[in-house]
């Protein structure tokens, strides 16, 4: 698997430059910073001819090919039918590989095989988020793209979400806020700042104190292993 993110400049983004090959990274970045417009950017939902996958450029590949190939899993559950129940959901999903039986196993190691006929209108949002990262793990795309996937999560989910992700479910970026989830996943990790790349390294050398201190000055504090604001 190769993604190659060439001199890409959006609204939000500036000549911004990558290569993943064969490996997971983490996009970090504060509020506005360009990190989903980035994610959108890679599936081409933010139409460019800057993204190649495999050496194919992805704004020229059918929407079967760039099925099989990409996967953005937005931080936001929307569906065209709200009445549409969480099975029937999690059905449209199915692509590469998946089955049916795949998504009661999902659900059972999410604890979450009471919402299989629950209506999508009806769910929390932490239930809804949950959901959508089935869908993106039945999908089985190549690549993936989760969007904030333990947002509005329970620290117990928290920690299943962590699990599945640092499993082989596929090459993956997880966007995320939390310095913790990103620290321990170890992933190799792009930190983007007023739509710059201002950092794209290995975990052990952005969590450095003198990274952190150049990024965040005094806003962060370093509790043993945890990452947390200094309010002071």
């Amino acid at each position: 698997m190769k993604l190659e993110v060439n001199n890409l400049s959006t609204t939000f983004l500036k000549d911004i430059s990558f290569e993943i090959m064969d490996e997971n990274i983490v996009i970090l970045g504060s509020n506005g910073a360009g990190k989903t417009t980035l994610a959108k950017a890679i599936v081409n939902l933010e139409e460019n001819d800057n993204i190649y996958f495999d050496n194919i450029q992805v704004s020229k590949m059918s929407a079967k090919q760039r099925a099989v190939a990409l996967n953005f899993v937005p931080s936001k559950l929307e569906v065209y039918d709200e009445y549409i129940d969480v099975e029937e959901f999690l059905e449209l999903s199915i692509l590469n590989g998946s089955t049916k039986e795949d998504i009661d196993k999902l659900l059972q190691t999410l604890d979450l095989t009471y919402l299989k006929n629950n209506s999508t209108k009806f769910i929390s949002s932490g239930e809804s988020q949950m959901v959508l990262f089935i869908g993106g793990l039945l999908q089985n795309s190549k690549l993936t793209i989760y969007d904030e996937p333990t947002a509005n999560l329970d620290n117990d989910k928290k920690i299943k979400i962590y699990q599945m992700l640092k499993s082989s479910y596929g090459f993956k970026i997880v966007i995320t806020h939390d310095l913790n989830l990103a620290y321990r996943l170890g992933f190799r990790i792009i930190y983007l700042q007023n739509g710059k790349k201002v950092f794209d390294g290995k975990s052990k050398d952005f969590f450095k104190d003198e990274n952190l201190q150049s990024i965040f000055g005094d806003c962060i504090k370093r509790v043993d292993e945890f990452f947390m604001v200094n309010f002071q």
